[in-house]
């Protein structure tokens, strides 16, 4: 029978400093990229804002309309059919192409992704495609990863078309690693939290005063009278107390000291702002959203949200993934070796955009100009077809 795994030893973020991420990234560097992986994931569990933008990240992607397009209409249709009905086996553990396109975009985070293709009838179909953890491979003495095999105690390279191997835009050629945008959000975390850290304690000490009772000896010893003024500082003071012992007098006298102690929790709400605003430059592209409810909002408004040049480049590196490393071998698996192959490409259009070229047409119509259908449907990621007048045509049949 499987056994839950005690996964608190993987917890690399747990009292994470400046250090200790350093330490984490040199090792790295060197190949081993466990505890690197493990951090990138855990960051987007343990902070909200990196959690926040880092969900509107995927979203954008993951949400945006796709089409396979080609000259061969047939070619275009079959390959968008075969992708299309993949569905997801839960004995198995295969996922949808749409799944698949989500877990791509998890390489900007961690640097890469990994998965593989399950062909049948001879690799001229898809049976569904197996997600792995970044944290199964290495690359150690390798500028690819190598897939390391814990049952074999062996390291396995890739094999096409059976591994898929994705890459963001700016990874480096043989140092994807160094390319992940877990490394800023890392250092931003580590100063995060201790920035939290402090500021809770300060609210909890000043924030909240808590009263000192000056006893005189008598009842400062244990006794039942100070038992009694114990509970009656549980009764009816603050979450905490402390009694001390005053020299003179016989009497008890209260005071709150802290609540005047000077913590100034702007400091550290300042600098948690200006952190939360580089978190959101960094996962998106601007802070415009730092304070925006991001949940549920519409595909063209969760585009809005990552800067058109960032979504843009996502694009490109997933489809030029899935396009040499999907439909290439599916492609000539089915049809032999052709140039005249059907491409992947995502509609990312935006409703504003699509309204500005509107416009353009319109006004270049008005101007005795005119923009060429098949270019306006390129330029809209949307078919454009001539509306043609029937009255006309029959008037002109009749001449």
């Amino acid at each position: 029978m499987p056994k839950n795994i005690d996964r608190t030893t993987f917890d690399e973020s747990y009292d994470l400093t400046p250090s200790k991420v350093q330490s984490i990234f040199k090792s790295a560097n060197s190949g081993n990229v466990q505890k690197q992986c493990r951090l990138a994931n855990e960051l987007t569990e343990k902070d909200p804002a990196i959690s926040q933008a880092w969900s509107v990240r995927v979203s954008a992607i993951a949400s945006c309309p796709w089409e396979i397009v080609g000259e061969d209409l047939e070619k275009a249709e079959r390959v968008n059919s075969i992708l299309s009905r993949i569905q997801p086996q839960y004995d198995s553990g295969l996922v949808s192409f749409n799944k698949l396109l989500q877990y791509l975009q998890s390489a900007v985070l961690q640097g890469f992704s990994v998965a593989e293709t399950f062909y049948e009838n001879g690799g001229s179909n898809i049976e569904g495609f197996k997600l792995y953890s970044q944290s199964l491979f290495s690359f150690t003495d390798s500028d690819l990863p190598l897939y390391v095999d814990k049952t074999a105690n062996t390291k396995r390279p890739l094999e096409y078309p059976r591994w898929i191997y994705h890459t963001a835009t700016n990874a480096r050629e043989s140092e994807p690693l160094r390319s992940g945008i877990v490394r800023p959000l890392a250092y931003l975390y580590s100063m995060r939290r201790h920035f939290q850290i402090q500021w809770s304690r300060g609210a909890e000490k000043y924030g909240i005063p808590m009263p000192v009772v000056k006893v005189d000896e008598f009842l400062y010893e244990d006794s039942e009278k100070r038992q009694e003024l114990e509970q009656a500082l549980l009764d009816w003071t603050y979450d905490g107390h402390m009694v001390i012992q005053d020299s003179g007098g016989g009497n008890i006298d209260i005071q709150f000291p802290t609540a005047s102690a000077g913590f100034d929790k702007d400091i550290f709400q300042s600098y948690l702002e200006f952190s939360e605003k580089q978190i959101f430059r960094i996962i998106l592209g601007q802070d415009s959203t730092s304070s925006a409810d991001n949940s549920n909002r519409s595909t063209a408004q969760v585009h809005n949200l990552v800067r058109g040049d960032m979504l843009a480049s996502d694009a490109i590196a997933v489809q030029a993934t899935v396009n040499d490393q999907i439909i290439k071998p599916l492609c000539m698996a089915i049809y032999g070796n052709t140039d005249n192959m059907p491409v992947f490409k995502f509609r990312l259009k935006g409703v504003s955009e699509m309204k500005e070229y509107a416009d353009l047409a319109k006004t270049l119509k008005e101007s005795g100009f005119e923009i060429q259908p098949d270019e306006l449907s390129m330029r809209m990621g949307i078919d454009v077809t001539k509306i043609v007048n029937i009255e006309n045509n029959e008037g002109d049949l009749n001449d």
